[in-house]
């Protein structure tokens, strides 16, 4: 009996944990793969600070419990944002600011360029 439900519960883990990874590649935003990614950090805080609240534990500890998992979700999305997706940001910030030193630089050789009419009006003799 111990090996079937072994066996049941092996399974199901390992569908729920392809189910995951599949949810994870399927969105094309970075922001939606690192909600999706850190979602099973978030649940479990929301089922650690239901069941602190369910036992009656002191609101101190109850905040307490629900900080760690908030810094817990920011930690992994942290982590997955460093790992994947740093250097595209860094080449993309890097990128922007040499097109903003080359327009700048581009303003800068054009000639100033004063308001007003470009050739001189001719002064009338006849109104001296």
């Amino acid at each position: 009996m111990g090996t079937i439900f072994t066996n049941i519960f092996g399974f199901l883990v390992s569908v729920l944990v392809a189910w995951w990874v599949i949810a994870i590649f399927v969105v094309t935003s970075p922001q939606a793969r690192m909600e999706r990614t850190c979602a099973p950090v978030e649940w479990t805080g929301k089922v650690a600070t239901s069941m602190s609240m369910l036992f009656n534990v002191k609101e101190g500890a109850l905040i307490a419990t629900a900080n760690a998992f908030d810094n817990a979700t920011y930690g992994c999305k942290f982590t997955v944002w460093r790992l994947f997706y740093e250097e595209d940001f860094k080449k993309s910030q890097a990128e922007q600011q040499k097109a903003q030193e080359e327009a700048e630089a581009a303003a800068r050789q054009q000639k100033d360029v004063k308001p007003g009419p470009r050739k001189p009006v001719p002064v009338n003799a006849d109104n001296h």
